[in-house]
């Protein structure tokens, strides 16, 4: 669970300096200008990638707070988790101060999981099962429940979150104006990657 969390918190981290790096680079004004930014080839922003990112990591984080209230040996049902029910085009992805206030606010959630959750529970917490929900058709707008866990929605939702810095590199590198250089440390690149390249090296 710690590792879990741990991870979700390096994403939300690179977010939030990628943020600040465009403010000091561009100043506030231009700085939002490129947050909504559309890039032609990946034909969306970086505010929209965020957005929706965070829909999911949001939801995910705000479960895993409640799952500390529920005890496994009741067999409790924490929640549904509807990844696919989400407000589009509003203030989170035009906005980066409310974008920047919403990664502090999910890093929060993090930080206070991280120095609540104890040793002896720990599994118990990881483990409540949630049902998560999807649409899998685009001919059907029936969601699909699939049965899942605490931890494998958070380990579900830094995955997905890195799919989505890397389409952000891609719109930094081509459409906002920033080098390579610039960027954080790892940014948009999948730990096993990382990983690869390091042995590569060796």
């Amino acid at each position: 669970m710690r590792a879990l969390i741990r991870s979700n918190l390096a994403i939300l981290s690179q977010k939030i300096a990628l943020l600040d790096l465009l403010v000091s680079k561009h100043g506030a004004s231009q700085a939002s200008d490129a947050f909504q930014k559309t890039c032609p080839i990946v034909g969306a922003s970086i505010g929209q990638h965020y957005r929706h990112s965070m829909d999911h990591v949001e939801l995910a984080a705000l479960v895993a707070s409640s799952a500390k209230d529920i005890s496994m040996h009741q067999h409790q049902q924490l929640g549904e988790l509807h990844y696919d029910l989400r407000v589009r085009g509003g203030t989170l992805e035009k906005d980066l101060v409310e974008s920047r206030k919403r990664l502090c606010d999910v890093t929060d959630v993090f930080r206070s999981l991280n120095t609540t959750i104890g040793d002896g529970d720990n599994r118990i917490e990881a483990q409540t099962p949630v049902t998560a929900y999807f649409n899998l058709a685009a001919d059907d707008d029936k969601e699909i429940g699939l049965p899942s866990t605490v931890e494998r929605e958070l380990g579900f939702c830094a995955h997905h979150a890195i799919h989505h810095l890397a389409m952000v590199r891609i719109i930094c590198l081509h459409t906002v104006g920033l080098s390579e250089d610039e960027l954080p440390d790892g940014f948009g690149r999948a730990p096993s990657t990382i990983i690869y390249d390091k042995k590569q090296e060796e």
